[in-house]
Formats: C-alpha cells, structure tokens, sequence
C-alpha cells in the first residue's frame, strides 16, 4: 500500500442501522472533510472488521469512518466494543503500512464524541 494522499477527497461512512449520519451534524468535517461520503449502512458497527476498514482505504476513500452506537444503547450488547477493536487494529496495520491512521474515524453516539476526545 502507498502512503500517497487519495485523490477521491470522498469519504466511505459505515453506520450503525439505528444511527443516522443526519444527526451528528456536529460531526460533519469529520465525516466528510471537504468532499463528499459514500455510506453503507450495516445491521451494526460490530460488524465492519479490519478487513473492511482497510479496504475503504485501499480503495482511495480520503477517510473511512465509521458512526456506532454507545456501548450503552447498542441492542446487541457488543457491537460498539467491538467496532472500536476493529477500529484499533485497522488504526495499527495502517500505521505499519505508512497510512496516515488519522484516516480512521469512530465516532459514538452515545457520547457523541469521536474516539479519544474527551
């Protein structure tokens, strides 16, 4: 993989089925930069693996973000846990590939805050 910058400025947004990009409007230059966002809605966030995750950015998306729900209010009870594991590892393996990890977005609803701001 290439360390190169993509070229697409678009974004590639995963969501959580019981989340809606409209609402985290606060959030609106993290999800989509200066471009646009290409989204995938999935059943939940504890679904989108590693593999996944790396493929956005192999792809040329400029950022692959991906929108859970809380820990709290997540229906299935491991969902958001495990989409933030996915998140790490992907965050790790794009670090040993030269990626820019800053390319890996998670963002929680229920504390509507992106992963590792307080």
């Amino acid at each position: 993989m290439s360390s190169a910058r993509p070229k697409s400025g678009k974004s590639l947004l995963l969501f959580c089925t019981r989340q809606k990009p409209g609402d985290f409007a606060g959030f609106h230059h993290l999800i989509f930069g200066d471009g646009k966002a290409d989204e995938i809605e999935v059943p939940c966030s504890g679904r989108v693996g590693t593999g996944e995750l790396m493929q956005g950015l192999a792809a040329g998306y400029d950022k692959v973000v991906v929108l859970s729900c809380g820990e709290k209010s997540c229906r299935y009870g491991f969902g958001c846990s495990e989409a933030k594991k996915s998140m790490s590892r992907a965050r790790e393996v794009a670090k040993v590939a030269g990626i820019d990890a800053k390319r890996l977005v998670f963002i929680e609803a229920d504390e509507a805050k992106r992963e590792g701001e307080e």
